[in-house]
């Protein structure tokens, strides 16, 4: 399968506006804010044209340049619905193969007991989303418990945390969505693989997930929520039973211990008592921090910090007598950690809901950058990696109704007509803008064929031909 690849260009130089310093054992970091005065942004995605994705908890979804700080609004979701405590948008995700699968998955709540899960087309030339599909609706939500994080599976199957909606009896019931880890396929579909029939769910039992990344062979890690006592890092393992309501944390209770061997409970990796509220979780195993190789990053809300959490060889298990926290009550309530592909590492704050009354103002919201002073950072340039290099249309023959168009040099403009196989022409589209150079074509409600494209820029003007199928 093609894909977007990005490739290592020139160093890349960072301006450093110190606002902190992070001081390790080897390094010594710096912090900078890229954007500020958000209101409520909950989701980072590092997009392959090089900007960080985000959305806000009232339904906007922006693009961020990590370098120029440039903002651009891609998009408004005008059906969220917001509680006064914590429902809203949540989370949100680019396809694996985007652009070339230009699809954005979003969830968030429409109703006060009611979320969805919606994939949006991503429209190049405009810069915005259209085409909304419910995947799957009728998801439980509440004022809070909403979870949620997506990612996608080696197997591009997207993987969706879901709290519990203060139901708490429904984490343990796997033909409800709630309390869960879910895995989906991309029709919407429950995967035949899945641990139990005609059911989404992929792991139970779960508080209020907030944190879902992949490290190192794959592991799957989650975050979630305590209620009192026990926030929880689970290592997530097919069909496994994580205890709640009835079990917190370890099994280290007199009352829990039948329960824990009843229910077969899987045991966290680390938790944290009494609560701190953990949210955003990454992994991280770059160069560029080489005391935070092969850790989890987690973020937290009540306690206003970032941790490092050390794993073992495996990733199977946490050093926990060696984790530690930075940035602690420096910026507020962390909601999101990002760690871009060339070592660069991004937090944003969620301080003006409700529960960021007692954040200072001046903390109202943002994205910061942490980073190496001392460390060469790479830039990346997108570009195609295909196996015919010279293929300027792909994937071709395209199934999708979409096609993707690469042209020679930089222009910034290109006249597309497209002609049946009589010379008719049946389309003509004009492309004002292109997302890194490449050029993304609507084909849909034209007919399964054979057809011409005759494409014009400022330099040049060629032919090519598609072929387009059911």
């Amino acid at each position: 399968m093609r894909a977007l690849t990005l490739i290592m260009c020139f160093t890349l130089s960072l301006q450093i506006a110190a606002q902190d310093t992070v001081a390790l054992t080897q390094s010594k970091l710096v912090t900078r804010v890229l954007a500020e005065e958000l209101f409520i942004p909950w989701d980072m995605s590092w997009g392959p044209d090089g900007w960080i994705w985000f959305n806000e908890r009232d339904g906007d979804i922006f693009r961020l340049h990590p370098d120029s700080k440039g903002l651009r609004h891609v998009f408004r979701i005008d059906d969220v619905y917001q509680s006064d405590d914590n429902g809203g948008f949540h989370a949100m995700a680019l396809h694996p193969q985007f652009p070339f699968e230009p699809y954005v998955y979003t969830h968030y709540t429409v109703a006060q007991f009611e979320s969805q899960l919606v994939r949006w087309t991503y429209d190049v030339g405009n810069d915005s989303l259209k085409e909304p599909w419910v995947m799957i609706d009728r998801i439980g939500a509440n004022a809070s418990h909403n979870g949620s994080r997506i990612v996608f599976d080696a197997s591009e199957n997207l993987l969706l945390a879901m709290g519990d909606a203060f139901s708490n009896d429904v984490a343990q019931d796997v033909d409800n969505m709630n309390g869960k880890i879910l895995r989906i396929k991309l029709d919407g579909s429950v995967p035949k693989s899945n641990p139990f029939p005609d059911s989404y769910t992929w792991s139970y039992g779960h508080r209020n997930p907030q944190g879902l990344v992949y490290g190192r062979d794959s592991v799957l890690y989650s975050s979630e929520h305590g209620e009192a006592t026990d926030d929880e890092i689970n290592v997530i393992y097919k069909g496994k039973n994580y205890g709640w309501p009835q079990v917190e944390g370890f099994c280290d209770q007199q009352s829990e211990m039948q329960k824990c061997e009843s229910l077969q409970v899987e045991e966290p990796i680390s938790i944290w008592t009494p609560t701190y509220a953990p949210c955003g979780l990454a992994y991280f195993d770059h160069p560029s921090i080489p005391e935070w190789r092969h850790c989890l990053l987690q973020g937290f809300l009540k306690e206003r910090r970032l941790t490092i959490i050390p794993l073992t060889e495996d990733g199977l298990a946490a050093d926990n007598d060696a984790r530690y926290d930075v940035l602690i009550r420096k910026y507020g309530r962390i909601r999101d950690v990002l760690v871009s592909p060339n070592g660069r590492l991004f937090v944003c704050t969620s301080n003006n809901e409700a529960n960021g009354a007692t954040v200072p103002p001046d903390n109202y919201d943002k994205i910061i950058e942490i980073f190496n002073p001392d460390f060469e950072y790479e830039s990346f340039v997108p570009e195609v990696i295909d196996s015919k290099p010279a293929e300027v249309l792909f994937p071709n023959p395209t199934s999708t109704g979409f096609a993707w168009f690469k042209t020679p040099g930089i222009t910034t403009s290109l006249e597309l007509f497209i002609y049946d196989q009589q010379g008719n022409m049946i389309r003509n589209q004009s492309l004002q803008e292109s997302f890194a150079g490449i050029w993304q074509i609507d084909l849909r409600d034209i007919n399964p064929g054979v057809y011409t494209i005759r494409y014009s820029s400022e330099e040049d003007e060629n032919y090519v031909r598609v072929v387009i199928t059911q």
